[in-house]
């Protein structure tokens, strides 16, 4: 789970947002694996994606999502 607390604002982060954070992360490490098949690989990236749009709305994160 993530240790981060405080939005980009300077709010802190309802159990919901670090949950949110935390599936980003996940999903991101997961997208970024090698030994899984093209097409689990390719779905993962698409939800790490959906799931950036939501954080980055949020003001939970600044980052691009990466995931060439």
């Amino acid at each position: 789970m993530t240790d981060q607390t405080r939005d980009l604002l300077g709010n802190d982060l309802s159990a919901d947002e670090r949950e949110m954070l935390d599936l980003y992360a996940r999903l991101k490490d997961m997208s970024a694996r090698t030994d899984l098949p093209p097409v689990a690989t390719a779905n993962l990236k698409q939800a790490m994606v959906l799931m950036w749009n939501a954080c980055n709305d949020l003001a939970l994160l600044h980052e691009e999502p990466g995931c060439d």
